[in-house]
């Protein structure tokens, strides 16, 4: 009877230079350095339960688990959960579980399986470059036939279990790419905005936010606008543009031929909307106002 290997998976956090410029980290190391030793290794605690440590309530409280669990000073980690919880690094439930936010952005995985291979390879590599007798008196063995074709199928499995970035993280790095750090705050936000709306729409709000030279705020409205309008995929957002524009290209040419037609004036939330690009047909003035204010317009 075959037996049946149980998958183990390895978790770990991509820290670069940047994790010791954070303000807060800078800050939290004028304090204490054996603090952000601790804080650290609170988020290596998390990896396993995707960046959140919960309370077991086998003590008093969090920090006493986490303290016994990771042999440090009680004091110690009661210091680092409450500097990096009003720092706004760590939120915490009404079950006195902890949300470790910047884990989230920085974690990274791979199978016991994946991580044999790669460091098989590695090997191999090594090895090959040891190699001095000519290729051409090597016999090949059957052993090695058999190893060739453990690689194909070790390379097939590889590619199965491999773990694409999530696109949590995708998001990420876009609003990162167009808009700067993202602050702790701001992850539930994103969490929500990408249950809500998909990556595929965020994106092409971002895209037309950024066009426009524009926040994040403004990619929000847009997609709040293509909600209220049942839009829910990409091509539905790109068919109601061109239908924007060729009915916008149809009233100019109405406008030309006829007498002039009376305009929003630009400092209403009509018109407000209109120069920013979007089609106010059926809206009322209530869902105009509240879509100015979320589009961060009213300012103009």
């Amino acid at each position: 009877m075959a037996q049946k290997n149980k998958t183990k998976i390895y978790f770990w956090l991509k820290l670069d230079e940047n994790f010791y410029k954070n303000i807060i980290i800078k800050k939290a190391r004028k304090t204490s350095d054996t603090m952000v030793i601790v804080y650290q290794r609170l988020m290596l605690q998390s990896l396993a339960t995707n960046g959140y440590l919960y309370y077991e309530g086998a003590f008093e409280n969090l920090a006493e688990e986490l303290a016994t669990s990771l042999d440090e000073d009680v004091e110690q980690v009661q210091m680092a959960l409450a500097f990096f919880s009003k720092y706004g690094l760590i939120q915490f439930d009404n079950e006195q579980n902890a949300n470790m936010l910047q884990v989230h952005a920085l974690i990274d995985q791979e199978t016991n399986w994946a991580r044999y291979q790669r460091e098989n390879r590695k090997k191999e590599k090594t090895e090959k470059l040891d190699i001095v007798q000519p290729l051409s008196n090597h016999c090949p063995t059957e052993i090695e036939l058999e190893i060739d074709i453990e690689k194909e199928i070790d390379k097939e499995v590889e590619e199965e279990i491999s773990t694409p970035p999530s696109d949590l993280q995708k998001l990420i790095e876009l609003y990162q790419t167009n808009f700067g750090i993202v602050k702790p705050i701001l992850y539930d936000d994103l969490k929500a905005d990408l249950a809500d709306y998909g990556l595929e729409l965020i994106i092409e709000a971002v895209k037309r936010a950024v066009k426009r030279q524009r926040e994040y705020g403004y990619a929000q409205g847009i997609l709040k606008s293509w909600n209220n309008k049942g839009i829910k995929t990409l091509d539905q957002a790109k068919a109601e543009e061109v239908s924007f524009q060729n009915k916008s290209q149809s009233n100019q040419n109405k406008f030309q031929q006829q007498k002039p037609v009376k305009k929003a004036p630009e400092w209403t939330d009509e018109g407000r909307l209109i120069k920013a690009g979007v089609d106010t047909t059926g809206m009322t003035q209530n869902e105009m106002y509240k879509l100015v204010g979320e589009m961060g317009l009213r300012n103009e």
